[in-house]
């Protein structure tokens, strides 16, 4: 049975060249691609694929938002991150989210395959030029929040809800999820009590 693949990236020469590799390789097969984070979330549920293939950086939603939303509602089901060796810091928090592959953006046809059947068999493969990348210590530079999303924030610390922050900043609730998500990233953090614990340590919020 073919390992079915679905590729999630922005630009559609790369989903083009990776589909293109997958219908040539023996036991692989592209189920399917979708353009952003938001569109990968909905065509897993769709399309049911074996792996993800997925880019770090793209509009809407990114391939770390995306990460962190599998890892809740589908915890088994493995992701191979597509970057640059100028990501450490997404490469750090996708590793942290549990993907089971890293691999450059022009990596060659065998890196690619490989690195997807390991992931299938449970193994992190991390190409070679990437691991600094991945194990080197984060940079000592404290990170910045905008206006907005220090405001967001503040009220998260005050116990807001997300309708409620909604409702006073005349947002919806799905983009003040947004903001979190980005906020989260930013952070290097995974829940409302870790961000709001990260920005009080780093001054970026006072109560």
């Amino acid at each position: 049975m073919s390992i079915r693949v679905l590729i999630v990236d922005d630009h559609q020469i790369l989903r083009t060249g990776l589909s293109l590799i997958m219908e040539t390789t023996p036991g692989m097969d592209a189920v399917g691609t979708a353009v952003d984070g938001q569109d990968g979330l909905a065509k897993v549920e769709e399309l049911t694929p074996d792996v993800v293939l997925t880019d770090i950086r793209m509009p809407n939603m990114d391939g770390i938002a995306m990460l962190r939303q599998l890892a809740q509602t589908h915890p088994d089901l493995p992701v191979v991150v597509l970057t640059t060796f100028d990501d450490q810091e997404p490469i750090q928090q996708a590793l942290r989210l549990g993907a089971k592959g890293f691999m450059l953006k022009d990596a060659d046809k065998d890196t690619i395959v490989k690195t997807i059947q390991d992931a299938i068999s449970g193994q992190v493969y991390i190409e070679p030029s990437l691991m600094g990348k991945a194990f080197a210590a984060p940079a000592a530079e404290n990170p910045q929040l905008n206006d907005r999303n220090r405001k967001i924030l503040k009220m998260v610390a005050e116990g807001s809800r997300n309708i409620d922050i909604a409702e006073t900043m005349h947002l919806s609730e799905r983009t003040i999820k947004a903001h979190l998500t980005e906020i989260y990233n930013q952070l290097g953090v995974f829940t409302r009590a870790e961000a709001v614990a990260a920005a009080l340590r780093d001054g970026l919020i006072e109560l």
